[in-house]
């Protein structure tokens, strides 16, 4: 299960930031996550309170935002929306995809006290 580790190191990103910014509690953590950054949000949501528990994270609410899978089309010329992530492009059946979104996993902002 890679989400502990994850969360592991979404705890040090936010101790280090800590530091810099002089901050001592963690209130609101928002990540943002692509649809296809092969992270299993259910999975990080069990682990990411273990893992903050005596931190500055801890009692954090964890917000998530999916980001949708998004890629150009070379051969129509369109951004398409995405289901699977080696499919074809779906209004002209090219394979011609360069992903523009959908991979992502990002702290987006946090509340702090």
């Amino acid at each position: 299960m890679h989400e502990l580790s994850i969360c592991e190191s979404i705890v040090q990103t936010l101790e280090k930031q800590a530091e810099t910014h002089e901050f001592s509690r963690v209130s609101v953590l928002r990540l943002e996550i692509g649809q296809f950054a092969g992270v299993e949000v259910e999975s990080l949501r069990f682990c990411f309170p273990v893992v903050a528990e005596g931190t500055l994270a801890q009692d954090a609410a964890l917000e998530i935002t999916h980001i949708p899978a998004v890629a150009w089309c070379d051969d129509c010329k369109w951004s398409v929306s995405l289901k699977e992530r080696y499919s074809s492009c779906p209004d002209c059946g090219g394979k011609a995809l360069t992903l523009s979104s959908g991979e992502e996993m990002r702290i987006a902002n946090v509340e702090v006290d």
